[in-house]
């Protein structure tokens, strides 16, 4: 494990790379990113937009120009709405745990507490744009993830 904090575009585009390739070989996320990021030349897209998205998110550098509840949703459509809890939960994980590889600090906590609370709101949103709407056991508003 480093010492070194998120600080860098540098730091964000190395901790993308590193997650995404990841998820990529991943036995339960793998399969949705290959069907819908086909080639290199399309995660090379992919990679500029989330190394934006996240510039945005931590350091609040603007560039970012996308809509990740759109995408999403349009994923759960191309998989027969069955994205679950799990792929979210396995996503924070992966997150998470390569956040801990590369990086610590007070940025560090700041990645990977935005990225539970945008799988649990995005959850929520693909959830509401199913077909009759959703229904989750107990509180939804209590949902963790992580």
């Amino acid at each position: 494990m480093t010492t070194k904090d998120i600080q860098t575009k540098q730091d964000i585009e190395l901790l993308v790379r590193t997650f995404y390739g990841k998820v990529q070989s991943d036995d339960l996320l793998g399969p949705f990113f290959h069907r819908m990021i086909p080639n290199e030349e399309e995660w090379e897209k992919h990679y500029k937009l989330l190394i934006a998205f996240w510039e945005l998110n931590l350091m609040d550098i603007k560039g970012f120009d996308g809509n990740p509840a759109k995408a999403h949703h349009g994923v759960d459509k191309v998989f027969k709405q069955s994205i679950t809890i799990n792929h979210f939960d396995r996503w924070v994980k992966l997150w998470s745990e390569t956040i801990d590889t590369l990086y610590k600090g007070e940025m560090a906590d700041k990645a990977k507490m935005r990225a539970r609370n945008m799988a649990k709101g995005m959850y929520k949103k693909i959830l509401e744009q199913r077909p009759g709407g959703y229904i989750l056991p107990g509180d939804p508003t209590n949902l963790s993830f992580g």
